[in-house]
């Protein structure tokens, strides 16, 4: 392809019906195709494509566009969609070359090897996929941050961590961003300040996509960053935001002398919101909007469990000082299979006590590339059921009661939080109709998906009977501590 120029198309593929779907409660812009098209430079042209907002099917696009390289990201939810994608884009087009990429690639690209697939990017996305390309363009020696097909993974082959960052090209979005929204605050931005997570909490994923390191942006880059986007409301959608008081305070002064006029929703732990309520106060008086907040669980024996160095105390105060600081708190907790009936009631309690509205219930879920480990006899489906690992699916067999009560349970809880006469209300006070109605809409939408889980649950015999505990497990957790099966480590 020397001396001629490539059209790239890259694209964010739409999730799998058996996939329990985030995107009916928020659909936010493709920010790593944003940065990687940043990269692209004439003659080429990039295209971005968002295959959750689009209505045609992938073909319709390969053959209007006819391009010369296909580009592929997504979670582990997506491998076998992507994997399809580029097989169909094979089919249409033998000559096109097709590279994926995203965080499950970069953790576990074996996933990815196919036939279909010609380069596996896996390290440093933003410097390595130029670098793929002029590989593509005039034979130059493709990068050590990717892998052809059939080419194994090793580590000691990679080169070290980079931490690049392009300003993303959101005119590529111009058509969608209108569509971009998240839970009740509507046409949302993204902004990525840092990399990795400095906590160690044994469930998550974030460590393994940076290797165990935390690199933070400086925030004149930032500033200019957000002084280009046009939307008010921004995601900052670091792995956690909240993790030095002197960066957040630099934050907030330099988003003040930018005279940035911004309403943010960040990630951020609890025990630092309960340590430093004055830094919390103050970033609220300058637009902070939302905290999605970690609680993981109200009792400390589990949070040890999860590796999370956090407790119970400190969960309930950040939400005190959310409330008093009028920041909506959006709190997410892990079920644990242990869990029975009083547990989930108990957990009830606990969120309606604290002023909780909005909350995401996670069961405990052994991702692969985390330290969670589970038997055979305790997965309830295979780690190549790619769709079913979104985090919301009962992946481990509860030992209190069925597959199908606790996926009821879960139900219960979510229409116990969120659909209180006095909270429905206040929504439609506070947010425009078309927002509600949105909600109101993706809330049935996930409704109908767990109710087909539990139809499920019900016809499978090997979902109806709980897991007997071990005596083992029942010391395990009487010390205070997660049980064998899930090899998790106490904080």
């Amino acid at each position: 392809m020397e001396g001629e120029f490539m059209k790239v198309l890259l694209m964010r593929p739409r999730p799998s019906p058996e996939t329990i779907g985030l995107q009916h409660l928020m659909i936010v812009e493709p920010l790593e195709l944003e940065m990687l098209a940043a990269l692209i430079r004439p003659p080429d042209v990039p295209i971005i494509i968002d295959m959750i907002l689009e209505r045609h099917p992938v073909q319709h696009f390969l053959r209007r566009i006819n391009p010369d390289v296909f580009c592929v990201t997504g979670y582990i939810t997506h491998v076998r969609i992507m994997i399809r994608y580029c097989r169909i884009a094979k089919m249409i087009n033998p000559h096109i070359r097709t590279i994926v990429g995203g965080v499950h690639c970069e953790v576990l690209p074996e996933d990815l090897d196919d036939a279909s697939i010609d380069f596996r990017v896996v390290r440093n996305a933003a410097i390595q996929f130029p670098l793929v390309l002029d590989h593509i363009r005039n034979g130059s020696d493709l990068p050590l941050g990717a892998l052809r097909t059939g080419e194994a993974f090793h580590l000691k082959n990679l080169p070290d961590y980079d931490f690049q960052v392009p300003f993303p090209d959101r005119s590529l979005t111009q058509k969608y961003r209108k569509a971009y929204f998240y839970i009740f605050q509507e046409r949302v931005a993204l902004i990525k300040t840092a990399f990795g997570c400095p906590h160690s909490c044994n469930f998550c994923y974030c460590r393994k996509i940076t290797g165990g390191s935390y690199h933070e942006r400086p925030l004149g880059s930032v500033m200019k960053e957000l002084q280009a986007v046009q939307e008010k409301n921004i995601y900052i959608v670091d792995d956690d935001f909240l993790v030095s008081p002197d960066r957040v305070l630099r934050f907030i002064e330099e988003n003040r002398s930018a005279g940035l006029d911004k309403r943010y929703l960040v990630y951020g732990r609890a025990d630092f919101i309960a340590r430093h309520p004055r830094v919390i106060e103050k970033f609220g008086e300058a637009g902070l909007r939302t905290v999605i907040v970690g609680l993981e669980s109200f009792d400390d024996r589990e949070l040890a469990g999860y590796g999370k160095l956090s407790k119970a105390a400190e969960n309930r105060e950040a939400v005190r000082i959310l409330n008093l600081c009028h920041i909506d708190c959006y709190a997410t907790l892990i079920l644990s299979p242990h869990w029975g009936r009083k547990d989930f009631d108990l957990c009830r309690d606990n969120l309606k006590a604290l002023g909780i509205h909005y909350v995401n219930l996670q069961p405990l879920t052994p991702l692969p590339g985390t330290e969670i480990k589970v038997g055979e006899a305790e997965q309830l489906f295979s780690r190549h059921d790619f769709e079913k690992w979104d985090l919301a699916h009962v992946s481990i067999r509860p030992t209190q009661m069925s597959v199908a009560t606790f996926y009821e349970c879960i139900l219960r809880l979510y229409r116990q939080i969120l659909f209180q006469p006095r909270i429905l209300l206040g929504y439609v006070r506070k947010y425009r109709p078309v927002m509600c109605y949105k909600m109101f809409k993706g809330s049935l939408l996930v409704r109908r998906q767990y109710d087909r889980k539990m139809r499920e649950a019900l016809k499978n015999p090997r979902y109806r009977r709980p897991r007997k505990p071990s005596g083992q497990d029942r010391l395990l957790q009487s010390a205070g501590r997660k049980d064998s099966l899930n090899g998790l480590r106490t904080g």
